[in-house]
């Protein structure tokens, strides 16, 4: 019977044995799935620890309506419903008492046909005779074979009629030489002179627009001459702009009637601008400014007027000029109020002790604390260097720390989130 109870009591112990080892294993399986699943959320949570430095370009803009304001001086005439040839091109710069364009006379179209006529009849009048060219003519025909080669390589439309007059001026003179030479030279004689009144009257009775200022022509007149003036902005302000009848980026059209000269490289922009770094901008700060295509141009603030609504109405004064705004009195622009390039890191990598900010780089396993100088931040990222060797002097550091500290360069792997 005891041996019988020996064995009962070794099986009970051995079970007991047995419960308690697979209790330790279900625990340590547990800590094991535990440990593992806080690692895998980790991971969710924070998909990567390190951020590679890159080259990288901060900019702070501003997006607004721009209304363009130039000194800008009218010219029209008395006889503007006859219509206009336009002697001088779009955007060709002229002096005072340049001729610009000229008035049709009453009548043009009826006088210019008499002198087509003339010119058939002359040709009709030559006939089949044989005519021996002299020297003079065959050099004046040269002239007009130039004359007409460097008309196909041009657009200019000024260049163009300005050939076109030469060339004509050149067939007046072979007509003449010919004529005199010719057995029906005094009837020819006669329409030949015929013909060059018509043209005397018609250049006598048209009425020449000249430059009164030296300046840029230009066709396109909307009407906002005189209310935009440059010699004082006391009139600009957000209300007086708003109930202008103006849409940004319409294109202003070419005049039939008129035209006008741009008599300074100098444009404006008055621009109504709510950021805080609108509110913090003096007379005399530059920027940069996007007029639309990547063409940045200079400018410098000249007046700043504070609105109702606390928002600025700043004047800029374009120091580059850009001909592409002539055929406009508004567009959108983008104001850049600060541009930087440099080293491009996250904002959560750097590390804020008192004055100074660090990084953590992590390099073959080894951990290196960096003193880095932040030129400028926005809203994730911000732009560093390394402190020159008399900055760090100034700062207090010596020789042998200057000489042995680290320096952030591009592609360094440096830790994000250091300061959770």
């Amino acid at each position: 019977m005891k041996e019988i109870r020996d064995k009962q009591d070794l099986i009970k112990s051995k079970n007991k044995n047995g419960l308690i080892l697979r209790i330790v294993l279900i625990i340590i399986v547990a800590l094991v799935v535990i440990l593992v699943s806080g690692t895998v959320i980790s991971l969710f949570q924070e998909p990567t620890n390190v951020f590679v430095v890159e080259e990288g370009k901060l900019t702070l803009e501003e997006t607004a309506d721009a209304y363009i304001i130039r000194n800008e001086i009218v010219l029209k005439g008395e006889n503007y419903k006859n219509g206009m040839e336009k002697t001088k091109a779009e955007g060709k710069k002229v002096a005072k008492g340049d001729t610009v364009f000229r008035y049709y006379v009453n009548g043009e179209d009826e006088l210019k046909k008499k002198i087509d006529d003339l010119n058939n009849q002359i040709l009709e009048a030559y006939g089949d005779e044989k005519v021996d060219y002299s020297a003079e003519v065959i050099a004046i025909k040269e002239q007009i074979t130039t004359l007409l080669e460097n008309m196909t390589h041009t657009n200019n439309v000024e260049e163009i009629e300005r050939y076109k007059k030469e060339i004509d001026e050149c067939n007046t003179k072979i007509t003449r030489i010919i004529g005199e030479n010719s057995k029906k030279g005094s009837y020819i004689r006669e329409l030949i002179d015929e013909k060059e009144k018509y043209e005397k009257e018609l250049n006598a009775n048209a009425e020449i627009i000249k430059a009164t200022e030296s300046g840029i022509v230009s066709y396109k007149v909307d009407g906002y001459e005189e209310t935009f003036k440059t010699d004082n902005f006391d009139y600009l302000s957000k209300e007086f702009l708003d109930g202008l009848d103006l849409k940004s980026g319409d294109m202003i059209d070419s005049s039939d009637e008129k035209g006008k000269i741009v008599t300074s490289f100098e444009s404006y922009l008055a621009i109504v601008l709510s950021s805080e770094s609108a509110k913090k901008a003096e007379v005399g700060d530059t920027v940069r400014i996007d007029i639309g295509e990547d063409n940045l141009v200079k400018a410098e603030i000249i007046e700043i007027k504070k609105e109702k609504d606390d928002s600025r109405l700043i004047v800029f004064k374009m120091i580059d000029l850009s001909e592409n705004i002539l055929d406009y009195r508004k567009i959108t622009v983008d104001v850049i109020w600060w541009s930087y390039s440099g080293l491009k890191v996250p904002n959560s990598s750097i590390i804020k002790e008192g004055d100074y900010s660090y990084v953590i780089r992590s390099r073959e396993g080894y951990d290196s604390k960096i003193l880095v100088k932040v030129l400028q931040s926005n809203d994730s990222y911000s732009l560093v260097d390394n402190y020159s060797s008399k900055e760090l002097s100034d700062m207090g550091y010596s020789t042998d720390e200057i000489r042995n500290m680290y320096t952030i360069k591009l592609y360094d792997r440096i830790k994000l989130n250091v300061n959770k």
